[in-house]
């Protein structure tokens, strides 16, 4: 009887350990890779997250590198998409701009524009 006990307090003790494990490692294998580009500069998760929970990474972090457009028209004589007749500049670079997804163009939620979003 005591063997029997054991044995499932055994299996319960194991499949408790498993799932644990699991769970720890799926979270850090789950991180996702960063873009070319970025890769390609020698950057690291750390250069962009500076938080120690590794949250999205503030604008701020992102105008290290990057500067904020000041033209008026690209090359193809648009007009800018960095200067937004509804948020002027202050619109985040994360509401278009994503590291670790697919990067989607923010004024398109009301309007049909077509460029691409690197």
């Amino acid at each position: 009887m005591f063997s029997d006990w054991m044995t499932i307090m055994d299996k319960k003790l194991i499949l408790t350990l498993l799932t644990v494990l699991t769970l720890f490692f799926t979270h850090y294998a789950s991180a996702k890779t960063m873009k070319s580009h970025h890769k390609k500069s020698g950057l690291n998760c750390a250069d962009c997250h500076i938080s120690k929970t590794f949250e999205a990474a503030p604008m701020e972090q992102c105008l290290t590198c990057h500067e904020l457009p000041q033209k008026k028209q690209d090359y193809h004589g648009a007009p800018d998409k960095h200067d937004s007749p509804h948020y002027g500049v202050e619109l985040e670079c994360e509401n278009c701009h994503a590291e670790h997804e697919t990067s989607e163009n923010f004024c398109n939620n009301c309007h049909e524009f077509e460029f691409n979003v690197p």
